[in-house]
């Protein structure tokens, strides 16, 4: 294996960009970026390594900052991360993943966006200014490009905004507990319940339960059979969307 890809999708959008990647470069395995932290230490033996992730408050997602601190990296000679989101170069993503890497003593060589349909509540609307379909095939050509940059190893790099990054950061720590809740015409189906990549979500009696391991991917609010689960208010009136190629299934077996 010359390629480890690691990635980590609440609604798919970054598997979708994981399974491209994997289908356009030689010797490449895709493994679960959750599923490999129930294996500590994370030992990683591959030359090539990425790191694919949705942008979280426009930064790092928790569990990809756990991965970073836990992963034990053999012989990579090469590490590249791909940042998805509706306008992913507003952030520190890539900054945050050179910082972390430089702990222990490591290079990032390249990284990149992929600009995809909004799936991440609760600030940004999912897009109904060009066509999903549209958005989409815009996003496979970009991974295509990334597929051949890092074929050649080379080093590149999209430019981000760090700045604001920096402040949403701010806010977002500040953001705890459960702010889910469950509308009218909650049908029990357990979907949410399934979906959940960190086993979050219970069902009791007539209720649905939020536990307190909630990383705010929204997959649960995505997924909702009957789109009637809520966060806060911001997500009120606003379109659902999950990436038409990852099936729930799909998100549920990062697991491992």
């Amino acid at each position: 294996m010359d390629t480890a890809l690691y990635y980590f999708s609440g609604t798919g959008n970054s598997l979708s960009v994981a399974r491209t990647i994997n289908e356009h470069l030689h010797g490449s395995k895709i493994f679960p970026l959750i599923g490999s932290l129930k294996q500590i230490p994370v030992e990683v033996n591959a030359i090539r390594v990425g790191i694919i992730f949705p942008i979280h408050y426009m930064s790092v997602p928790g569990i990809v900052r756990d991965f970073l601190m836990q992963v034990k990296f053999n012989n990579s000679k090469y590490i590249f991360v791909v940042v998805t989101g509706a306008y992913p170069k507003f952030g520190n993503a890539i900054s945050e993943v050179d910082k972390l890497l430089q702990k222990v003593n490591l290079k990032l060589n390249s990284a990149f966006f992929v600009p995809m349909v909004a799936a991440h509540f609760p600030y940004i609307k999912v897009s109904k200014v060009k066509p999903h379909n549209e958005i989409n095939s815009e996003a496979i050509q970009k991974v295509l490009h990334i597929c051949e940059s890092v074929s050649n190893l080379k080093h590149e790099f999209d430019y981000e905004y760090t700045i604001i990054g920096n402040i949403k950061q701010l806010v977002s720590n500040k953001a705890k507990g459960n702010k889910f809740s469950v509308g009218e015409g909650c049908i029990r189906c357990g979907y949410c319940m399934h979906v959940c990549p960190f086993q979050n979500i219970r069902l009791k009696g007539r209720n649905v339960q939020w536990l307190n391991n909630c990383h705010r991917c929204f997959a649960c609010l995505h997924y909702c059979s009957q789109g009637v689960i809520e966060y806060k208010k911001l997500s009120v009136g606003k379109p659902r969307y999950h990436h038409p190629s990852v099936s729930l299934n799909d998100i549920s077996q990062q697991r491992g």
